[in-house]
């Protein structure tokens, strides 16, 4: 799965690979995300334990910047960040897309003039297989306007795993831990992809 090039609808993926390769040895298996796991899961509440919603919103924090750099899921470079968060009003789970947001993706009309005020730049010097990260313009003598914009969607139609709860060993956790975070890299690019490409990228704009 970390192998797969970043499309423009593929906002996250696991990073399967690098995560054994650099795994501890003698850790359960050699999973340096099992290792993250087992150190924060003092932040999981006893009865988040056996919650769909909660057990993944915990495991999602720990497999994502800033817990863990690079992440056990790693986010396509030209985004800002995906969070998982529950609503305050009925605990309903919810994603949240951070993006940098160019003039270009603006109607026409109100876009402001590239001469006037600097916008974002992109960072070749970044190795990527897919788009670049965007950087504040390397020119700071002038004004820039840096746009960013959040994409908060219901995950209700998504199917979670179901934690066991208890764990009488560390490797049981991490399966756990890891089917719960593959359901959602799932979720978030089949229903976040679309629309974000409709933000940025090529089909940026047109929604």
């Amino acid at each position: 799965m970390s192998t797969a090039p970043w499309s423009g609808t593929t906002l996250v993926r696991i990073a399967d690979d690098y995560d054994r390769d650099t795994g501890d040895t003698g850790a359960p298996f050699d999973s340096r995300f099992g290792r993250y796991l087992v150190q924060l899961l003092d932040g999981l509440w006893d009865d988040e334990h056996t919650d769909p919603a909660a057990f993944l919103v915990w495991a999602w924090h720990v497999a994502t910047p800033p817990a863990m750099s690079p992440g056990y899921v790693r986010i396509r470079p030209d985004l800002g960040a995906v969070r998982l968060t529950q609503s305050r009003e009925d605990g309903r789970l919810l994603v949240e897309i951070e993006t940098p947001l160019q003039h270009g993706q603006l109607a026409q009309n109100v876009r402001p003039p590239y001469a006037a005020v600097r916008d974002w730049e992109t960072d070749y010097s970044y190795a990527s297989d897919g788009p670049h990260p965007l950087q504040s313009p390397e020119d700071e003598s002038k004004p820039a306007l840096l746009l960013a914009a959040t994409l908060r969607l219901p995950a209700d139609g998504w199917t979670l795993h179901r934690p066991a709860g208890k764990w009488p060993v560390e490797e049981l956790l991490i399966d756990d831990a890891k089917q719960a975070v593959a359901a959602a890299v799932r979720g978030i690019n089949a229903d976040a992809g679309p629309r974000v490409a409709k933000l940025v990228g090529a089909e940026g704009g047109h929604w």
